[in-house]
């Protein structure tokens, strides 16, 4: 299914199950979680909102939020920020409480086109944790908890007050998110660091058949850690990145030198030749000598040599007289 089909598939509410013109006009509506979720078995489906934006603001529980490729967890305490047109659903637990908001995506606007951060935030869907200690994460519950009883009053000044008090919900929330993204940014550096050094680690231990912790030790993490980060930037553990250096290592010594195999074997620290032999066919399928042969023919080949044929020596010419007078 194209994007374009999928759009047109997924319902537009105001608010959800409440088609465009079942509810009354509004900017700004505030609810709490369970009001809406339990009468639906705690389970929202896929839907989108053209002109409004929403944040949750968990208080208890835990869920999904669906419309991705994969669902994403959550865990109260935590915000979910929902741009305007944004597909998406949840999957809740039955104990979630806490409050969403629904407003206008106008007034997201306005307040995106002040500050670049704002707008990277306001861009995509977001889980948020909100850390009880963290002033900003106190600022944005705090707010939307205050929208919620201002709704439900007719006190003087409520539309000025419930703007400003939109305002400092998504400026707090924001805050928050530049603040993730600097720490995940800071810690992206880090860990890519952290295997930048392990490979050159690698690259000068290789032959010495170390442990992973020996590895770890050096880099200042454990070892399921840095096997971790290993998978999680390069797609192999930290034993398959050194077996893949020795392989290295044997191949070319294979191909390139005349060094007999069983010393190929001392030289890259494997005691017992044979053992060097079942590990280089468990990983190249075939056995050093014969992908050694193979590949000289394969050279041989593409240099346009025929197999077995040996350089040309070369030809001793005579040296022409120098006449003298």
């Amino acid at each position: 299914m194209t994007r374009q089909a999928h759009h047109r598939t997924v319902p537009t509410y105001r608010l959800y199950r409440e088609r465009t013109g079942e509810s009354g006009d509004f900017w700004l509506h505030c609810e709490t979680i369970p009001e809406r979720t339990h009468l639906h078995n705690w389970e929202i489906a896929v839907h989108r909102h053209d002109a409004f934006f929403q944040i949750f603001s968990l208080t208890a529980g835990k869920g999904e939020l669906l419309g991705t490729e994969k669902a994403r967890s959550f865990a109260a305490p935590c915000a979910l920020f929902i741009p305007p047109r944004a597909a998406h659903g949840f999957r809740f637990s039955r104990e979630v409480d806490g409050l969403v908001v629904t407003a206008l995506s106008d007034r997201l606007n306005s307040v995106a086109a002040s500050d670049l951060a704002i707008a990277a935030y306001a861009e995509e869907t977001r889980i948020t944790p909100l850390a009880p200690d963290h002033p900003d994460a106190a600022l944005a519950v705090e707010s939307i908890r205050r929208i919620h009883a201002e709704i439900a009053g007719h006190a003087p000044g409520r539309s000025l007050l419930l703007d400003a008090m939109m305002t400092q919900a998504i400026v707090s929330l924001a805050r928050l998110g530049a603040e993730a993204d600097h720490l995940a940014s800071e810690i992206a550096t880090r860990d890519r660091e952290r295997i930048e050094h392990l490979e050159t680690l690698i690259g000068a231990h290789f032959r010495e058949h170390q442990p992973v912790g020996f590895y770890a030790e050096k880099i200042g993490v454990s070892s399921a850690h840095l096997n971790r980060l290993a998978r999680a930037l390069t797609g192999a553990s930290v034993q398959e990145l050194i077996a893949r250096r020795v392989m290295e290592a044997a191949r070319r010594d294979l191909v390139f030198t005349p060094t007999p195999i069983q010393a190929i074997a001392f030289s890259l620290g494997f005691q017992d030749p044979a053992y060097f032999h079942r590990f280089f066919r468990k990983i190249a399928g075939v056995a050093p000598g014969a992908f050694r042969q193979a590949e000289r023919k394969r050279l041989q080949a593409e240099s346009g040599d025929a197999p077995g044929v040996k350089e040309e020596r070369a030809v001793a010419r005579p040296v022409p007289r120098i006449r003298t007078f």
